[in-house]
């Protein structure tokens, strides 16, 4: 890697590094293996150089890297070359649940190549929707918003937008992605209180009698829920 101070020499094949925001979603990347965590996220993406120091700390031969945001897979790919003693793979995570299922996939005992391929099939599978507000009057996709509007979106694409947060979140546990899923995770941010979660839980637990619903909490600033769907 670059010139740090802080290079781990391999003692295992292969290591991890995650990008996330929030307490609650650091912990889950840490129980599923992650070496290195960046903080970043919607609001702040770290440097190709964030990033770079946590994959020389991770002691394997061979890093991933899970950007876990479409803004920051470019950052994470200018990591490859840079790095001289160790293999870097980027996935190109493009959302936090993403990346959970990536991990989830993640087999230490596999060749190289079953690794990239398990944990690249893992997260092509899973559906992403945020929720948050609006802190501004604002344009989004060509729909006029206005301030205080809780936003839905999936894929980071607006599905649409609510004064009333219930009858938005009944409105996305309706939607097809939710209607079809098998496992539903709910992460919430960290201006939602424990019952306001359980609340949304409900919502989702009525509308997809097919769905197993989990409920975690993630800490992550700006978003109220990140939903995963698979």
């Amino acid at each position: 890697c670059g010139e740090g101070e802080k290079k781990a020499a391999p003692e295992k094949k292969f290591g991890y590094v995650a990008v996330c925001a929030g307490a609650g979603l650091e912990a889950v990347f840490r129980d599923l293996g992650v070496d290195g965590l960046v903080g970043g996220g919607q609001t702040m993406n770290p440097s190709t150089e964030d990033i770079l120091k946590e994959i020389e700390r991770t002691p394997a031969e061979i890093v991933y890297v899970l950007p876990n945001n479409k803004n920051i897979i470019m950052a994470a790919e200018q990591c490859v070359p840079l790095c001289e003693d160790k293999k870097v793979i980027v996935l190109p995570t493009k959302t936090v649940p993403q990346g959970i299922s990536a991990m989830l996939s993640a087999d230490p005992e596999a060749s190289e190549e079953e690794n990239t391929q398990a944990m690249t099939a893992a997260f092509a599978n899973v559906h992403t929707s945020e929720v948050t507000y609006a802190a501004r009057d604002s344009d989004f996709d060509g729909f006029a918003i206005k301030q205080g509007d809780y936003l839905a979106l999936e894929e980071h694409q607006l599905f649409g937008t609510d004064q009333d947060l219930d009858t938005l979140l009944t409105r996305l546990a309706q939607a097809p992605e939710h209607q079809d899923a098998g496992f539903i995770t709910i992460f919430y941010g960290e201006d939602v209180t424990e019952e306001q979660a359980q609340k949304a839980a409900d919502i989702f637990t009525e509308a997809c009698p097919s769905a197993e619903i989990n409920l975690l909490p993630g800490g992550q600033p700006v978003y109220y829920y990140m939903i995963s769907a698979e």
